[in-house]
């Protein structure tokens, strides 16, 4: 148990960087970074005030219809699935893929010891996710409800055990989806293939068997019947699509009586059953979907070096960039993050729409009718937004970590540093604008005009994009860490440049607005090119000189 509690106790001092943080309020120089991010954190709150509002309107909404307990499983299922989806990123980086595995494997260690920690850790930084989302849910229901002490004390053994059986779930799949595809060869590229695969076939069950619940409510003529009589029916109808959630609600909703209870136990015995039962297959899988991380593989075919490959010239710009690429692709951590919001997003509303037979597609239809440009605007705003939140441009520096110093020392000007890594990005940024262009084929509004817009205004608002994450991170880069996930989810620069980037898009979008009733559409997307083009050439010359003064500064 003592060795356990070590790990655990490691585990978590590295993940959250708790040794760094003291390092750093006591350090003066590097105090302001702290203060950015509670000054980022700060500028969040309004925004989630907003959210709050809304929810309580929700919850009137369901009051008014005698089925409060509907409101309730919102928030489970809302921050259930939020868990199980950043989960599966957030297991298979830090199960497979981060540095103290070295460490670790040698060591006599059991793999349920190693999963052991590092499942707690992850636990309580899902903590972080979850109690966000369904804290307002439950704070909301309970005070307008002025629900008794029992409840609250419920609420408590819940958001302790919410986080366990998304999190033991997503660690099986994970675990059973390594070791089954631990191949030799392109074991790396079927993984990624394979990891887009899983999530379109999740998202279509989750889509799927909400849509049934959803027509089994109306199917009879004694429906309302029921619900006027059954202040928990929508729960158990809707709530087949995750039990959990369903056991959540139903607890605090019926907390005063023999089925709250139940329910609680139901909740709280699962999440130990499937957690135990995660613990017992990484016994089984663990090592065996690990070996092919930890091993040293040759290139296929003649091992003969001949005089003629060092011949070869390229563009020093393409060969970083081509460098930066094979990066992402051989780390996968990196390509999940980098492609995964970029695709993922499509696929949702594609997937939604088509489950509810078309029907949310009505509003849509009014909204843009007789201003079909709408369309491309909109697209353009999309795609440029992902060409920050690709979250390529705003890691490059720190991506490459310790070993930044080579940067420093092989003859590569600073423009050609731009050019490289501003190209990484935007083949990043091809597929989002194939999976936006994708998504406005399959909703029945492209055109070639459209194609041609979005590409093009889509394309030159990325490299504006991508140039702003860089300007922030060479100013600030990331380069201690032992876990590639840290990089692109536990980075303060991603959130600063997200930021940022909202706030130019943003006002581009108010100047559109303000041109809309008052000049020709054409006129339009040359004033955006033009601002993006001119934004492009300053954040340019910016981060020239920012990139000769830090690469001198660096130590």
């Amino acid at each position: 148990m003592s060795r356990i509690l070590s790990l655990i106790k490691t585990d978590l001092n590295t993940t959250f960087g708790l040794s760094a943080l003291q390092y750093k309020i006591k350090n003066k120089r590097d105090r302001w970074q702290i203060i950015i991010f509670g000054v980022a954190l700060i500028s969040l709150i309004p925004s989630y005030l907003l959210i709050v509002s809304g929810l309580s309107n929700l919850y009137e909404a369901y009051s008014s219809i005698g089925q409060e307990s509907m409101f309730l499983l919102n928030g489970f299922l809302y921050s259930q699935l939020i868990v199980f989806i950043f989960g599966i990123l957030y297991v298979m980086s830090k199960y497979y893929f981060s540095n103290d595995l070295n460490v670790l494997v040698p060591l006599p260690l059991n793999p349920r010891d190693i999963i052991g920690s590092k499942f707690i850790s992850l636990m309580v930084n899902e903590y972080l996710t979850s109690l966000p989302i369904i804290l307002p849910f439950i704070i909301i229901y309970g005070t307008k409800g002025n629900e008794g002490i029992l409840y609250w004390l419920y609420s408590l053994i819940l958001i302790l055990f919410v986080p366990i059986i998304p999190l033991a779930l997503a660690s099986i799949i994970v675990m059973l989806f390594m070791k089954y595809t631990n191949i030799k060869g392109r074991k790396d590229l079927l993984r990624i293939i394979g990891y887009f695969l899983l999530l379109i076939v999740l998202f279509t069950f989750q889509f799927k068997i909400q849509s049934i619940t959803q027509n089994a409510m109306v199917e009879g003529e004694d429906f309302f019947l029921k619900m006027a009589t059954d202040s928990n029916l929508l729960v158990r109808k809707l709530g087949l699509s995750f039990p959990p959630s369903m056991w959540g609600a139903l607890s605090l909703s019926s907390y005063y009586s023999l089925i709250g209870l139940l329910n609680l136990i139901l909740f709280v015995g699962v999440s130990i059953i499937v957690f135990l039962v995660m613990v017992y297959l990484s016994e089984k899988l663990f090592f065996d979907g690990l070996i092919g991380n930890l091993e040293v593989s040759i290139s296929r075919g003649s091992s003969k070096v001949r005089a003629s490959d060092y011949n070869k010239k390229a563009p020093a710009f393409l060969a970083l960039g081509l460098k930066e690429i094979r990066l992402l692709i051989r780390t996968p951590v990196y390509l999940l993050n980098s492609i995964g919001g970029v695709v993922i997003v499509p696929i949702i509303l594609v997937i939604s729409t088509s489950m509810d037979g078309g029907q949310s597609l009505e509003g849509l239809n009014m909204l843009i009718k007789g201003n079909t440009h709408l369309i491309s605007l909109v697209g353009v705003g999309i795609v440029t937004l992902l060409g920050i939140m690709n979250c390529v441009g705003c890691t490059t520096f720190s991506r490459e970590g310790k070993n930044l110093w080579l940067q420093r020392t092989i003859p590569i000007k600073a423009k050609d540093q731009i050019f490289g890594r501003v190209l990484s990005s935007l083949l990043v940024q091809l597929i989002g604008v194939a999976a936006v262009l994708c998504t406005i084929a399959y909703l029945g509004y492209l055109t070639i005009e459209k194609v041609f817009w979005i590409t093009i205004l889509g394309v030159l608002g990325s490299i504006a994009m991508a140039e702003l994450g860089m300007i922030i991170d060479i100013y600030r880069p990331l380069l201690d860490w032992d876990n590639p996930q840290k990089v692109m989810k536990q980075n303060l620069n991603v959130l600063i440049a997200m930021g940022i980037g909202a706030l130019y898009l943003l006002g581009v979008g108010f100047l559109v607005y303000k041109l809309l009733d008052k000049m020709d559409i054409l006129f339009i997307y040359g004033i955006v090119g033009l601002v993006f083009i001119i934004s492009a050439y300053g954040f340019y010359i910016i981060l020239k000189k920012i990139i000769k003064r830090q690469f001198e500064l660096l130590e």
